[in-house]
């Protein structure tokens, strides 16, 4: 018998392939309640089968489905990457442009008392060099930039223009060790002179041992020079090192800018007040130590001017009386005549 079905299998599985099928269709027509035992046995052997086609087809077309929405689905998530990546951008340079108005505002805020020319400019470079402390700016002598102007930015002083191109200047910042400033200790008004030391602090010299110098003192230009406006901040005192011998002490000042960070910065050149037109006070302070002299005109005060003091006085003549004809002399007689010299 097993002979028989395993020789002949392949005819009886072709057999089965078709006739299970046809009578499967055949029943699948009928009502169930006018199934015969062969129709039931049918749906019996093929119910199986046609649930395992049925959930092969279906398992396949949804793999077929979700293998193409994932191709799609990767081609979006790409597309919608760049743009992610797109918008990030803008939104970073948007966030630049308003903390560049902001910054820009305060300056301008910040500049609107300062009296003379200002120019706004952007740092473009700075020099690597410890010892050379230069910072470059992207405005030069089109915009107005002079070699000798005053920088300065919110903080305070940065430094003075030291060359200027046609669309670059370069400033000598108060870090250099060749910077210099003429200073006051804002709370007691004490004078010195800020010198940079080529690092990042800087040092207030010719202060006597006896002035009353703290840590924590503010330190603003003196106005003397007429370069940097008085009042502007320099820095505040970090260390105060005093000797048991010597007429001075030692003062180390943090920069109130951080050169590390200045993006933005006010090129100023203050107004040059007139000697002429200049009060007793600012003359003093544009010639300190020199005693200045008023003199009255007209009914007008002008200041004298320095070497006025010591001019050559021109020489005084008298003229003498003219004398009357005594009673003596003759009618008529002419007067004597006058002296030799006499005008």
């Amino acid at each position: 018998m097993w002979n028989i079905i395993k020789e002949y299998r392949h005819y009886l599985a072709t057999l089965v392939l078709v006739v299970v099928p046809v009578i499967a269709l055949n029943a699948g027509g009928k009502s169930p309640a006018d199934f015969h035992w062969f129709d039931r046995a049918a749906v019996s052997v093929s119910a199986p089968v046609q649930s395992a086609i049925r959930w092969s087809i279906e398992t396949s077309w949804d793999a077929l489905q979700s293998y193409v929405m994932l191709l799609s689905t990767q081609s979006n998530n790409r597309s919608l990457a760049l743009d992610n990546r797109r918008l990030l951008n803008e939104i970073a340079a948007f966030q630049e442009v308003a903390r560049e108005n902001d910054r820009l505002r305060s300056l301008v805020d910040f500049n609107a008392p300062l009296e003379g020319r200002k120019i706004v400019a952007q740092v473009i470079a700075q020099d690597v060099n410890p010892q050379f402390r230069m910072i470059r700016l992207n405005k030069g002598t089109k915009q107005g930039v002079e070699v000798g102007m005053a920088v300065i930015a919110l903080e305070g002083v940065v430094g003075r223009v030291i060359r200027a191109g046609n669309d670059f200047s370069d400033v000598l910042s108060l870090l250099d060790s060749s910077s210099a400033i003429d200073a006051l200790v804002q709370r007691n008004r004490f004078r010195g002179v800020v010198e940079g030391q080529g690092g990042s602090t800087l040092s207030m010299k010719y202060l006597r041992r006896t002035d009353d110098v703290q840590e924590g003192d503010l330190i603003i230009a003196s106005g003397i020079g007429g370069l940097f406006p008085k009042g502007l901040t320099i820095g505040k005192v970090t260390s105060v090192k005093k000797k048991n011998f010597g007429i001075s002490q030692t003062v180390e000042v943090a920069p109130a800018a951080d050169f590390n960070r200045l993006e933005e910065v006010t090129v100023i050149d203050p107004p040059k007040v007139p000697l002429e037109d200049a009060t007793l006070e600012d003359v003093q302070d544009r010639f300190p130590g020199k005693h200045v002299k008023k003199e009255e005109k007209h009914g007008e005060k002008h200041p004298a001017k320095p070497g006025d003091e010591k001019a050559p006085k021109a020489p005084e003549t008298k003229t003498p009386a003219k004398t009357a004809p005594t009673a003596s002399a003759p009618a008529g007689a002419s007067p004597p005549a006058h002296p030799p010299g006499a005008q």
